[in-house]
């Protein structure tokens, strides 16, 4: 103990000397500004060069989240296409606004014009999209105020949990709309008055002779690029294409079967009258 003591005395008594040395000469100041410095730059390099655990953390947080953003959309696509393969639906395609302002514009001024047509009174009538995807054209349907109820089916599930979340998050639209992880083709449509349809091709015969088999008089189809075979579209909107590839029908007039019909019928009629 007490050569320590007297270790640590000569070591204070010289760094005393060395300081008044210093001092006298006039270079303590500059001495003290460069350890300054020398700490200033070694903390500036052991942030720099190995960060404190919690901006580590921070960053690795925000790379997740950048990831999960960027990945989502391909996750997306890829869970649509099984769907796809199989002829059972088609793959993720999102509907602009565009479209979606002429789908809409088309439903309400038909509904306008034609109420009497329907069974039920407009602010009742119930809409559905057969693969509602990010669920914009359902949130869109409950937003225009036309139907009781805005509801969408979705066989991807990844998609269908985003929608869910989506649908969570805004509570305005918890009462108008519902949304449902199926397959299209089990659904059964009898108790639906509007129905959006964006498939592809090769699922449109099938999936025409379907919505004929179920849906009721009145009802009506608006479909997103693709036309549906054997289907006239209403010739009160202007009949064939109307506006920007969206097709609207409304059934029965808009099975071809039934115009052939009526047309063999009138000109039936015509050649007994000029007998």
């Amino acid at each position: 103990m007490d050569r320590q003591d007297k270790g640590s005395k000569n070591t204070n008594s010289l760094a005393e000397e060395e300081t008044k040395l210093l001092e006298s000469l006039g270079l303590l100041n500059l001495v003290q500004e460069s350890e300054n410095n020398e700490v200033s730059n070694s903390s500036w390099k052991q942030q720099t060069l190995f960060p404190s655990s919690s901006s580590s953390t921070s960053n690795k947080i925000l790379l997740g989240i950048g990831g999960t953003l960027f990945l989502l959309p391909h996750l997306f696509v890829i869970l649509s296409l099984p769907p796809v393969l199989q002829r059972r639906g088609a793959p993720y395609l999102p509907t602009f606004a565009n479209k979606l302002n002429v789908m809409f514009d088309l439903i309400k001024r038909h509904v306008n014009n034609n109420n009497k047509t329907f069974i039920k009174q407009s602010s009742s009538l119930k809409f559905v999209d057969l693969g509602s995807g990010d669920g914009r054209v359902v949130f869109r349907a409950a937003r225009e105020g036309i139907f009781q109820k805005s509801v969408g089916y979705e066989i991807n599930p990844a998609l269908h949990m985003w929608v869910k979340f989506r649908q969570l998050v805004t509570p305005k639209y918890w009462s108008s709309t519902e949304f449902y992880l199926g397959d299209l083709w089990k659904i059964k449509l009898h108790n639906y008055d509007v129905v959006a349809v964006y498939g592809l091709y090769p699922i449109m015969d099938r999936l025409g002779k379907k919505m004929q088999d179920e849906l009721q008089p009145g009802s009506m189809v608006v479909s997103n690029v693709f036309q549906i075979p054997g289907w006239r579209a209403s010739t009160s909107i202007g009949g064939g294409s109307v506006g920007k590839g969206v097709y609207l029908y409304q059934v029965p007039g808009c099975y071809r079967h039934v115009h052939d019909v009526n047309r063999t019928q009138d000109v039936s009629s015509k050649d007994k009258h000029k007998k």
